[in-house]
């Protein structure tokens, strides 16, 4: 039997949150591998298919794991706000750990999915199974944050854990934390996208993307993005980028998410005269909808002041897959995909640049 350990774990079957991790547990259930998962969410036990899972109790929980995301609730807002955050992210780690001790007697290898704090919670509960241990890119920033984070993240290596990054900046950076690479402390590294839903994000013929245009009300060129309402999307750039565009012109912008920089965001694209259609967060099938309506995918994010950047977006290889030219900053693990010939990666925080891109794109549909 597989131990999953991951902080976010879809709580329903249209639930975005953590949708990559149970497309890893599918992977394992499908190659007829028993799998418990033990994730955040409302305390008890559920089943999905063959699939078991644990979550931890913790009401504090779902608002980091789920609503904005850990490093945004850690990061962010009053000292106090900020404070109760690392407070509940430090009772939910004790759950967890002591969920792991409970049932890891039962498993034969282990799974976790960001390093803080689910590597380190594999790697002190279950020390003498093996542990693959998956990198996405806000956890290791986390890390680099926590007292003493070098140290737990060279115990995680000298756990000898194979070690699964998003991208090879995130190796990279994960590599300056330790001051070593992982190899040296015993630990096995490679590095490895999150996985995608090939069945959903597919190339669609004319005939498809019209008749979802039609059902959606998509009318005019529509420019679409995806992702947490948050600073770090860089969403505020896009909305100035569209507004650059022509009156006449100008497009619709689409963007599915839910998070704390949603009334920024209309106040921002009515002051720019810009159609924004905010769909809140939405399920996987309903974004591969939107990808075979829109004209063009944005990905606009950004390097924030404290140093944390993205990881590698499963978002922009979910668009490339449906076959949409894609804008994206160059910043992150985003430069491991700069060779995609429908890929095209701007300044960061650039609008002018990012409105040309756009401005092209209108131009050659």
């Amino acid at each position: 039997m597989i131990g999953v350990i991951c902080t976010s774990y879809p709580r329903s079957p249209d639930d975005p949150a953590g949708s990559f991790v149970r497309r890893r547990v599918r992977a394992h259930a499908a190659a007829r591998q028993s799998v418990e998962v033990i994730a955040a969410g409302a305390a008890g036990e559920e089943t999905e298919g063959d699939v078991h899972i644990f979550r931890v109790p913790g009401s504090g929980a779902a608002e980091i794991f789920y609503a904005g995301g850990a490093p945004e609730a850690l990061e962010s807002g009053s000292a106090r706000r900020r404070a109760a955050a690392w407070l509940e992210a430090a009772h939910f780690s004790a759950h967890m750990m002591a969920l792991v001790c409970e049932r890891a007697a039962r498993w034969s290898a282990v799974e976790s999915h960001w390093l803080v704090p689910s590597a380190l919670v594999a790697c002190a509960a279950a020390p003498h199974l093996r542990h693959r241990a998956h990198a996405h890119g806000g956890d290791v920033f986390v890390l680099g944050r926590v007292p003493g984070g070098a140290s737990l993240a060279r115990f995680i290596c000298r756990s000898g854990a194979e070690l699964v990054f998003a991208s090879s900046q995130l190796r990279e950076r994960f590599a300056r934390l330790c001051e070593a690479r992982p190899e040296a402390m015993g630990a096995r590294s490679c590095v490895q996208p999150a996985p995608y839903d090939s069945l959903l994000f597919r190339p669609s013929s004319a005939g498809e993307r019209q008749e979802v245009r039609d059902r959606l009300g998509v009318k005019r060129f529509a420019v679409l993005a995806a992702g947490r309402l948050v600073p770090i999307k860089g969403f505020d750039v896009l909305v100035r980028a569209v507004g650059h565009q022509p009156a006449a012109a100008r497009p619709s912008l689409v963007i599915a998410g839910a998070g704390p920089e949603e009334s920024r965001l209309r106040r921002l694209a009515a002051a720019c005269e810009v159609d924004l259609r905010l769909l809140g967060a939405i399920r996987q099938a309903e974004l591969a909808e939107w990808m075979a309506a829109a004209n063009l995918f944005v990905h606009p994010c950004r390097a924030l002041p404290n140093g944390r950047s993205e990881g590698a977006p499963v978002v922009v290889r979910e668009a490339l897959a449906t076959g949409l030219s894609v804008v994206a900053s160059a910043v992150g693990g985003l430069a491991d995909s700069s060779g995609h010939d429908r890929l095209t990666l701007v300044t960061p925080e650039d609008a002018a640049a990012l409105a040309q891109e756009i401005r092209y794109a209108l131009n050659h549909p």
